[in-house]
């Protein structure tokens, strides 16, 4: 190529680079004038001071899943250099562990150590699994390191783990104990010795599944709440029987066809602390003929009631008899009714709640029944009335009127009905789930309670209650939270 074409080209290129550089020079600029704008910005969120920040961190704890990077206390160290500094020097953030595996997870061991070493000097609560015995040693290893400062511990293991499970005898805060076996029962001779009777001074908390009581060396006069799960019918009542302190006891019990009949070698139990009872049955409630309670305040049964009306007219009845005159709270499933003549003997109740209703909840005899004008002597103490996990958003004619006639009370015999709560199951995620509104023709009727100061809750348990809502407004229909 000639010189001169050469030279051309060289001037048409350094005219192009000078062109260029003249932009870069204008985009600098322009960006420098961004960073200073930018440096202006503040985030208020970052100017809280650290400890209502370190408060709000804690409200964003799920009890259940901290283990996952995607919920917090984990998530939170990783938005920023500044919460993560902060989250990592909150000891409230790191004392609770659940449900940690040690197939799943790598070096849990380690793990445990880290996590728990943040918490500082504050209580731990640790729930771990040990699906067999190869990880025995790990098993006992992080339980002994951290014995002195548990104070709740649960514990998910195959049957050989649970029974060596004998290393550490000394729990000087733990309250809550909760053990599960992976395994079948197991008949061998022996105790899990987990606790010398002196081992545990401040426990008082206590949940079994598939773990037999009578091979558990426990400090049982002093615990006060007791669940029993897939528990044969003698044992749980031996652990009554040992437990003379309780005042909380819940039983689920075996499936129908594997559970123990009840025979005259069952001795019944009087228990005079127990106030409350949950019984959840696979089958029968074996257990109600045999207790006498004559203390008992709060009662809840489920099942499915309709199967065994035989069973029911000869057991149940005349346990709900027994505890009448003391009992304040009864809480039982609909399947599909509860028969009112249970509901007969009880003089002092105080709360009803009838769980799992049907489609249409509302059309029972029992709705029929509660109307005062009608039955003026039956629950004449009743101050609430709750249908939970119901599928409808439906507060009927009939409903309304026997609501309304529980509002005004002339005489000191009977209780002025206080609150009515409709609980909607937690979940809405299928088609048949309750809508969001409720009709006109609930809202007026409702709106006219509230106003003769009857607390109405329509929605999930956790929802605020929405006697204001209705009181305020005049629209025909309202949003849920």
């Amino acid at each position: 190529m000639p010189p001169h074409v050469l030279r051309q080209r060289l001037s048409d290129l350094d005219t192009q680079i000078a062109h260029h550089e003249s932009i870069i020079q204008e985009f600098n600029q322009q960006r420098s004038a961004i960073l200073s704008e930018l440096s202006l910005v503040t985030y208020p969120v970052l100017t809280l001071p650290p400890e209502v920040t370190a408060e709000i961190f804690k409200w964003c704890l799920d009890t259940g899943l901290r283990l996952l990077p995607s919920v917090a206390p984990l998530l939170l160290t990783r938005i920023c250099r500044q919460w993560r500094a902060l989250a990592l020097s909150t000891p409230a953030l790191w004392d609770r562990m659940n449900e940690i595996e040690f197939d799943v997870h790598p070096r849990t061991e380690t793990f445990i150590e880290t996590w728990f070493n943040r918490a500082g000097t504050r209580p731990l609560s640790l729930g771990i699994v040990c699906p067999d015995s190869v990880h025995l040693d790990s098993l006992q290893s992080v339980i002994l390191r951290h014995a002195s400062r548990l104070q709740s511990l649960d514990v998910m293991a195959d049957s050989d783990s649970l029974w060596n499970l004998t290393a550490v005898q000394s729990f000087p805060i733990l309250s809550k104990l909760e053990l599960y076996s992976l395994g079948e029962f197991d008949e061998r001779e022996g105790y899990i010795q987990l606790f010398e009777i002196d081992g545990a001074p401040v426990l008082r908390q206590l949940s079994l599944e598939q773990v037999l009581p009578s091979m558990v060396t426990m400090p049982w006069a002093q615990l006060t709440k007791m669940t029993l799960v897939l528990i044969p019918l003698s044992e749980c009542l031996n652990a009554l029987r040992w437990a003379t302190s309780l005042r909380e006891f819940e039983r689920h019990s075996l499936p129908e066809d594997d559970d123990q009949i009840i025979s005259p070698q069952l001795s019944p139990v009087n228990h005079s602390c127990l106030i409350s009872l949950i019984v959840l049955p696979r089958g029968d409630e074996d257990i109600l003929p045999l207790l006498t309670l004559p203390c008992l305040q709060s009662l809840e049964l489920g099942g499915r009631f309709c199967k065994y009306q035989e069973y029911l007219d000869d057991d149940v009845v005349p346990f709900l008899s027994r505890v009448s005159g003391t009992l304040r709270t009864f809480k039982v499933g609909m399947s599909p009714t509860v028969p009112v003549q249970w509901l007969h003997p009880f003089t002092q109740l105080t709360t009803l709640e009838l769980v799992r209703s049907t489609e249409s909840p509302f059309k029972t005899d029992i709705i029929r029944a509660l109307d005062r004008r009608t039955s003026p002597d039956l629950l004449p103490k009743l101050q609430s009335f709750v249908f939970a996990e119901c599928r409808s958003n439906q507060v009927d004619d009939e409903l309304l009127d026997t609501l309304g006639s529980r509002c005004d009370v002339t005489d000191e015999a009977h209780a002025r009905l206080e609150s009515f709560s409709l609980i909607w199951p937690e979940f809405d995620y299928s088609s048949d789930a309750p809508t969001a509104r409720l009709p006109l023709v609930n809202v007026l009727p409702l709106r006219a309670l509230a106003r003769r100061g009857m607390r109405i809750h329509i929605g999930t348990r956790d929802q605020n209650s929405f006697t204001d809502r209705i009181v305020r407004q005049d629209c025909t229909s309202f949003p849920t939270d």
